[in-house]
């Protein structure tokens, strides 16, 4: 079978996100990829610039040292009363240094998704709202691709994140793509409120959409979008990370090393039935 892929795919969720960067250490020793296009939503914008830009080792490293600092996920001193989104924006300041900026800007398509409430809806109100139809829907269906937050008037924007890496704002890019309020603030991108774009969907296809597919998930799902030229790949267990436990520093590094053993397992599988 053909082990190359034309897009690549980073879902949300959160710290669960390290997954990603533990799968992908091992799954390129054997398949590197060479992607056209890139796409991500939620804390998965973030692993996808890191590992556009070179920098998965260094972002976990970063990552853990902030929740080895930080011991409580409430902090009465913020606005917000919690340190999540001073702590996040300072980590992907410090990941995506000048030279990852630069590859991000030079390398291969990137999207990454936010998601509009409709004009007119305090911002608030629709984040409380789109929230509650995001659990529903995964409860119900139990998949990535989410119906309910959309048939009530959610939309997407799909963002150039190299041109975003260019003009400088690729930092305010990815910390307006993962925004769980009241944990954050709710963001503006160009004038406009915007919520996490894992709310729109949670493993959203670059568009366009052409050419084989790999998804790399962070959650196990029920039921997976069926599909030809998409692979999708989920942890073979519930990750230890949780979504937004800014404190576990365990549980960073035990989320990755799953995703090591996910990759090794799925690999030897791959070989075993040739």
């Amino acid at each position: 079978m053909d082990d190359s892929f034309d897009q690549l795919v980073f879902s949300g969720g959160g710290i669960r996100c390290f997954w990603h960067g533990g799968f992908l250490s091992v799954f390129e020793e054997v398949h590197k990829l060479k992607p056209r296009r890139v796409s991500g939503a939620s804390g998965g914008a973030l692993s996808a610039a890191a590992w556009i830009g070179g920098r998965e080792d260094d972002l976990r490293m970063l990552m853990s040292e902030a929740f080895r600092i930080n011991d409580e996920n409430f902090d009465r001193k913020r606005s917000n009363y919690t340190p999540h989104q001073e702590i996040y924006r300072a980590v992907v300041e410090t990941t995506l240094d000048k030279e990852a900026l630069e590859r991000i800007a030079e390398g291969p398509e990137y999207q990454i998704n936010l998601s509009c409430p409709p004009s007119g809806m305090p911002p608030r109100l629709s984040a409380v709202l789109y929230g509650m139809l995001y659990k529903v829907d995964q409860a119900w269906r139990g998949s990535p691709d989410l119906r309910f937050p959309r048939m009530a008037g959610l939309t997407v924007l799909r963002v150039d994140a190299r041109k975003a890496a260019r003009n400088g704002r690729l930092v305010d890019l990815i910390c307006a793509a993962a925004t769980i309020p009241p944990v954050f603030d709710i963001p503006e991108w160009e004038g406009d409120s915007v919520l996490d774009g894992g709310m729109f969907d949670k493993a959203p296809l670059p568009t366009p959409d052409n050419g084989r597919t790999l998804v790399l998930l962070t959650s196990r799902y029920r039921n997976l979008p069926q599909s030809d030229r998409s692979l999708y790949i989920q942890p073979s267990q519930a990750v230890a990370a949780d979504k937004i436990d800014f404190t576990e520093v365990d549980k960073v590094a035990d989320t990755w090393q799953q995703g090591i053993n996910d990759a090794r397992r799925w690999l030897a599988d791959r070989e075993s039935y040739g």
